[in-house]
């Protein structure tokens, strides 16, 4: 399904807008210039693209004017003949290559090659600088105006689009997306735009989405399937891919989730690639991704969508909780309605073993979730994050297990590592941690978090650069409660 949209392999034109001088006293006045286009071709053109078979003539309009102008080749490179404009400002509105199809006397049957771009069009984002044209005409000076054509494929004509670039070919090129939702409360998506798709709410639904293209640090395109709510059909993404020139492709993927009592596109994944390679698609030539675990063969695999707080207040109300299960107690505070947990009392533990937090003191504190360790300070980002995951999702392997096992389970992936020895009321390393490490270096590699599994979040005070300010906290929490 995968394909190259258009044969297209556009060339560089060059609008040459000369002055001459009359020596003698016949013909035109001297206000009357001579304008010719001359198109820059390149000779390892493949044989399939439209530019193989030389054109015959030029039909450009100027100015409300039409003008078939013949063209010629000098080195494979195609030239127009001259044509007189007097002095003055034009506008050209049209320019096509054309295939007399062996007919010379007759026009009825000519073939359009290529052409140069509307403003408007389907493909207008490609252009640099889409027809309409306006330029001068000087009196004994010469203008240069650098536009482009692009191959034509008639069942294209009412989408037709170009890119116009001084350093040559375009290809304009299509990749298809298909994705997919999946969520454990039905009820958090009401009134959403997912409630308005054929078959209504379900725990795993077309993903609503809309992708952003980069080319070289710059976006220049953005489609989305909102239009169909994600169903029926996949999301088709068409972007321009400069020959002879190195293009940087990111493809931003952005998803139609809950946060809060709102719903908005938040990024998730981007697809970095160069030129003319594809985006892995599977057998079926489409991209298939996933936002949850639901569906572990697609292409891509993004972890469960938990809508946490942006930020809230951390206060450690007492050390020590065997009640909860955890090294401390936290009371969370200023959290606002509608998101995966609000405030309360909860077990929580430290990440690092070095740096000080007080009882008492409450904390602003940015929250992360661990399944998109990527999105974290950069101090903070490791794969430890995995295999802490892993081993809330396997306590069941560890009866009889304490607090401060997984207190020091924890420490154990801090940098510099805990190094064993009592710390306060958390006890020297024991038989337990140690095989809590074990298991999780050796399975928790990779580790994805099912919907309905447990996953921590991360708490990390603002400001923080690469080392924190105060300790980096976690807290345990259902991805489905």
């Amino acid at each position: 399904m995968k394909k190259t949209l258009y044969a297209a392999w556009p060339v560089l034109i060059f609008l040459i807008i000369m002055s001459c001088q009359k020596n003698d006293n016949t013909g035109p006045s001297d206000s009357e210039q001579g304008v010719s286009f001359a198109l820059s071709n390149n000779s390892t053109l493949k044989s399939t693209d439209c530019f193989s078979k030389p054109a015959d003539y030029a039909n450009v309009v100027i100015s409300g004017q039409t003008y078939k102008i013949d063209v010629f080749y000098i080195n494979d490179k195609p030239y127009t003949n001259t044509i007189k404009l007097d002095a003055g400002e034009y506008v050209l509105t049209e320019f096509m290559l054309m295939d007399d199809n062996n007919t010379p006397d007759n026009t009825s049957d000519d073939l359009l090659i290529a052409a140069t771009p509307h403003q408007g069009s389907e493909f207008a984002q490609f252009v640099a600088q889409p027809l309409d044209i306006s330029f001068t005409v000087e009196a004994f000076k010469k203008t240069e105006l650098g536009i482009s054509v692009i191959c034509y494929q008639e069942s294209d004509y009412s989408s037709f689009g170009f890119i116009f670039f001084e350093i040559g070919q375009v290809i304009v090129r299509e990749q298809f997306f298909f994705g997919d939702l999946c969520v454990c409360r039905l009820d958090d998506y009401e009134g959403s735009l997912y409630s308005g798709q054929s078959t209504g709410l379900q725990y795993d639904m077309p993903a609503i989405a809309k992708i952003e293209v980069w080319r070289n640090g710059v976006k220049t395109s953005e489609y989305s399937n909102e239009a169909w709510s994600g169903e029926g059909q996949p999301l088709t993404v068409r972007y321009g891919d400069v020959l002879n020139h190195e293009d940087n492709f990111e493809f931003k993927l952005f998803i139609l989730v809950r946060q809060g009592t709102d719903f908005n596109y938040v990024h998730f994944y981007t697809w970095n690639f160069k030129d003319d390679e594809i985006i892995q698609n599977g057998d079926d030539g489409i991209v298939d991704f996933v936002l949850g675990n639901c569906m572990p063969e697609a292409d891509v695999v993004l972890a469960p969508w938990m809508n946490n707080p942006p930020a809230l207040t951390y206060t450690i109300s007492n050390w020590e909780s065997p009640e909860l299960g955890a090294y401390i107690d936290v009371t969370l505070s200023d959290i606002p309605e509608g998101y995966e947990f609000g405030n309360g009392i909860y077990p929580s533990n430290c990440a690092d073993h070095s740096s000080p937090i007080f009882v008492g003191l409450p904390y602003e504190m940015n929250v992360y979730s661990s399944l998109y360790p990527d999105q974290l300070p950069v101090f903070a980002q490791s794969d430890k994050w995995e295999k802490i995951n892993w081993l809330y999702n396997h306590l069941d392997w560890y009866p009889g297990y304490k607090w401060y096992d997984i207190q020091g389970f924890i420490w154990l992936y801090d940098d510099p590592a805990w190094d064993g020895t009592a710390i306060g009321n958390i006890p020297a390393l024991t038989d337990m941690t140690k095989q809590m490490k074990e298991d999780a270096d050796n399975y928790g590699v990779g580790y994805k978090v099912p919907l309905g599994g447990f996953y921590v979040i991360i708490f990390i005070p603002p400001g923080a650069g690469d080392v924190p300010l105060i300790q980096t906290m976690i807290a345990e929490l259902n991805s489905c409660e």
